[in-house]
């Protein structure tokens, strides 16, 4: 099957799962190149919209942008009727997250309910591959992603 087939079984496959969303990040953001947040929407039965958002050009840290950004990919969620978003971090070179990496995946977290953007998942893409990033593991490992 050729790239452009697998994207296109992607986007007409639900990610019900968090590893059909860890298939759907995976294929679209593929090997990690450059820093930046990838955020793809999905429709009320979680089959991926037709429309990716790459941002490159976050601060470093998460500051008054985290709203403006929130705002942003909730005007976008209402443009392309959707229901819920997935977060992809792209990490090139790292095989852990680091303390900045949670304050943006928690700042998203808080920012994104306060706007009732349904936030399906948030996945971090580095040298290890792909992989769902839960909460709970900053506060048990620290700054390590398993």
């Amino acid at each position: 099957m050729s790239g452009t087939d697998v994207l296109d079984q992607l986007f007409t496959t639900s990610a019900r799962t968090d590893a059909d969303v860890v298939a759907l990040v995976s294929g679209v953001v593929g090997r990690p190149i450059r820093r930046q947040c990838w955020v793809l929407f999905l429709d009320e039965r979680a089959v991926p919209v037709p429309f990716l958002l790459p941002v490159s050009d976050l601060p470093l840290q998460p500051d008054e942008h985290v709203e403006d950004f929130a705002t942003l990919v909730a005007e976008v969620c209402v443009d392309n009727a959707a229901a819920e978003v997935v977060l992809a971090w792209e990490r090139p070179g790292e095989t852990q997250l680091f303390p900045v990496d949670w304050e943006w995946i928690d700042a998203c977290a808080c920012a994104f309910a306060e706007r009732a953007v349904r936030l399906r998942g948030q996945v971090v893409v580095n040298a290890t591959g792909a992989s769902m990033v839960e909460l709970h593991d900053a506060e048990e490992l620290g700054p390590v992603l398993r």
